[in-house]
């Protein structure tokens, strides 16, 4: 017996003794508040980002790290500056010295001593995809104008350029910019009193917010829970179209949804019969036959693969109503389903909440769902170590 305990004693004294020796683990503090279903975290050397749940969704990692803000936060990694999304995939990655936002996502960067102007949304070209708008400058500043700020490009060997802030759209439009028309800006957040920062759809809200194509009923609210009629469905439709392809629509008539059924019937975004009432709920397949048909979803460039679409969606077939509305609305990433195996529930009614985060992804190429990453994927999703969290579905 007493030698028994002696082992005993032997073995206790060896695991305090282990358990002071070994290095005590940093406890994750998060910072500030939740912004966009985020938080920020730090172990006391390095920052990451927590969910709503306070689990680290990405990893602690970072050298510097902001908040979320309409979906991008700047981070600092080995001594370099990028952009994250909030699924942890690099809108820009961590390449610059200095990255400075401007507007309607845009970011003035210096990088191994040259002064570049990016663009969040990369411009198509013959080489490839490029987020430079400007390179090889001497200095790019912000700066007071006769007609208010104005971006100034300098070169050593060649005329300054500048760019209002107000015609900041219309020259990124000219510069060959996706969805330019659609643009962010700087101060334009969301403040509703029925949506949180924990909330999942948080930053759906604020981009769709931020983009026009959504408010509340004007009682402070945005009714995140609340489904969509039709005749809303058909204003959504009518204001994404005319945008995008600048054509004139105005809200109104008697009753209120008039012009907007007018619009999509004239635009061929619906026909005489797709609908017998415009105040009913709008299923999930009724809202992707009409998203479907605007200029802005018909010219959005597929980020999944088709095939792959078609045959993976567990509740949609072929022959089904609107399928084919349904798989464009997968393969140009902006929808991925109710749930991991892609569950699209076609015959249900939709939430606010769901179509804001449609619509964004509609406007903002950047924000849209790639399925299945590769390594061949575009840069601006290319993983920043961490996994697709569930969140991402909707």
């Amino acid at each position: 017996m007493k030698r028994t305990v002696r082992k005993l004693s032997l073995l206790l004294s060896l695991a305090l003794a282990l358990s002071l020796a070994a290095p005590a683990a940093l406890a994750l503090e998060i910072k500030g508040t939740y912004t966009e279903g985020m938080a920020t975290a730090t172990d006391g050397s390095t920052w990451g980002y927590v969910n709503a749940s306070g689990i680290v969704s990405i990893p602690l990692r970072f050298e510097e790290a902001s908040d979320f803000s309409l979906g991008v936060a700047r981070v600092k990694e080995d001594g370099k500056y990028g952009l994250l999304r909030q699924d942890g995939l690099w809108l820009l990655e961590p390449l610059y010295d200095s990255l400075t936002p401007v507007d309607c996502g845009v970011y003035i960067a210096r990088r191994e001593g040259v002064w570049e102007l990016l663009s969040v949304v990369p411009v198509p070209g013959e080489k490839g995809a490029s987020h430079q708008l400007y390179t090889g400058a001497s200095s790019i500043t912000v700066e007071q104008g006769t007609k208010g700020k104005e971006i100034v490009i300098r070169w050593a060997d060649r005329d300054s350029a500048r760019i209002s802030l107000s015609s900041l759209p219309q020259a990124l439009s000219n510069l060959g910019v996706p969805f330019a028309s659609f643009s962010l800006r700087s101060g334009r957040i969301a403040a509703f009193s029925d949506v949180s920062g924990k909330d999942w759809f948080d930053l759906w809200v604020d981009l769709a917010y931020n983009l026009g194509l959504m408010e509340g009923p004007g009682d402070g609210t945005f009714q995140p829970y609340s489904t969509l009629t039709v005749g809303e469905a058909l204003k959504m439709a009518a204001v994404l179209d005319s945008t995008y392809a600048g054509r004139t629509f105005s809200s109104g008539g008697d009753p209120w949804y008039t012009n907007a059924v007018n619009y999509c019937l004239t635009n061929g975004i619906i026909t005489d019969t797709t609908f017998s009432s415009y105040t009913r709920p709008i299923t999930r397949a009724e809202l992707a036959l009409v998203l479907a048909a605007t200029a802005p979803v018909r010219e959005a460039d597929d980020v999944n693969d088709a095939g792959r679409v078609a045959s993976s969606i567990p509740d949609v077939a072929g022959g089904d109503f609107a399928a084919s509305s349904i798989y464009a609305l997968y393969a140009k990433g902006i929808v991925s389903g109710s749930d991991k195996q892609l569950t699209f529930r076609p015959e249900a009614v939709i939430t606010r909440s769901e179509v804001a985060a449609m619509v964004a992804r509609i406007a903002r190429p950047e924000q849209r769902i790639l399925l299945w990453p590769a390594n061949d994927s575009p840069a601006y999703y290319r993983a920043a170590g961490v996994q697709l969290v569930s969140s991402t579905f909707s």
